[in-house]
């Protein structure tokens, strides 16, 4: 049985063969983290209000934005039961009930995609001007989808007391798509130039948005870059390690890439020890699992 991570968007990094030692690192960093979930199916709408939300939210006023996405998305949306039950695995680090727990929580839009693999999710906000004049958002991220097709912004004009129930659900009924929403998150999305001095990892495992995004965040690897580089002096490593059944890592290797300054072999047991210290979700099958990565910092 083929032994996978749950996934956030499913996209193939590069080629098959795209962690073989004899691959451009480069490029493969360049290419999109396997999202969390497949984007098999019809897609599913999860809402999201967070909590500093102006105005309550009810059932009702869910209901309003929800069935105005899930028209335009051609989508269902997920019931409120399942997000709640998917918020309790997550809290018992847990991927299903009968699981035994992990090291480190696997993310909700993981978890939730287990029942809907074609998950998206629309957080809710309100955006004022300096005028006074709110815009109601609905920033979508359709996480079973590549790159160029993951966010858009759902927007409508609020007409009244942003802080009124009755007010958003009126604003709720009018959104339509209004491009990407501005500084959303890119991580584990395909780029086109690397930056000097940061972190880009990508992982061979299904569901390897999140395992990267725990290293990319990680000081511990942001702290092992070849000091007194130029700028557009990015450097490329391969790491091979295991993953336990609970999320610890253990067997690490890493290699710098095409590397003949000696600084590439201090940063590559910097590397190693960083990835010995990480902690990410433990595969949904319980089993340790074999792991390439590329990192390029």
């Amino acid at each position: 049985m083929k032994r996978t991570l749950v996934a956030l968007g499913v996209v193939m990094l590069a080629a098959g063969a795209a962690h073989a030692q004899s691959a451009d690192v480069f490029e493969v960093c360049k290419g999109e983290s396997k999202g969390v979930v497949s984007g098999k199916g019809k897609m599913s709408i999860a809402i999201v209000y967070p909590d500093d939300f102006p105005a309550k939210t009810t059932p009702a006023q869910r209901n309003t934005a929800g069935a105005v996405l899930a028209k335009r998305e051609k989508a269902k949306i997920v019931p409120n039961v399942d997000t709640v039950a998917a918020r309790k695995l997550v809290e018992e680090r847990k991927w299903g009930d009968q699981a035994d727990a992990c090291d480190l929580a696997p993310g909700l839009v993981a978890v939730l995609g287990l029942k809907h693999p074609n998950l998206s999710t629309a957080t809710a906000s309100v955006e004022c001007d300096a005028a006074g004049a709110c815009m109601l958002h609905y920033d979508l991220e359709r996480h079973g989808q590549p790159s160029k097709d993951r966010w858009v912004r759902y927007s409508a004009p609020i007409k009244g007391d942003k802080t009124q129930t009755k007010v958003i659900m009126a604003a709720a009924k009018q959104i339509k798509p209004n491009g990407e929403p501005p500084n959303h998150p890119m991580a584990g999305l395909a780029s086109t130039e690397l930056a000097t001095g940061k972190v880009t990892v990508r992982s061979d495992v299904d569901g390897s948005l999140e395992v990267d995004r725990v290293m990319e965040s990680s000081p511990a690897f942001a702290a092992c870059g070849p000091p007194g580089r130029k700028a557009h002096d990015v450097r490329g490593y391969y790491a091979e390690w295991q993953l336990s059944a609970r999320g610890g890592t253990f067997q690490v290797s890493v290699k710098p890439f095409a590397g003949r300054d000696p600084a590439d072999a201090k940063a590559a047991e910097c590397l190693k020890k960083a990835i010995e210290s990480t902690k990410v979700a433990c595969p949904r099958d319980g089993k340790p699992i074999a792991v390439k990565t590329a990192i390029c910092l």
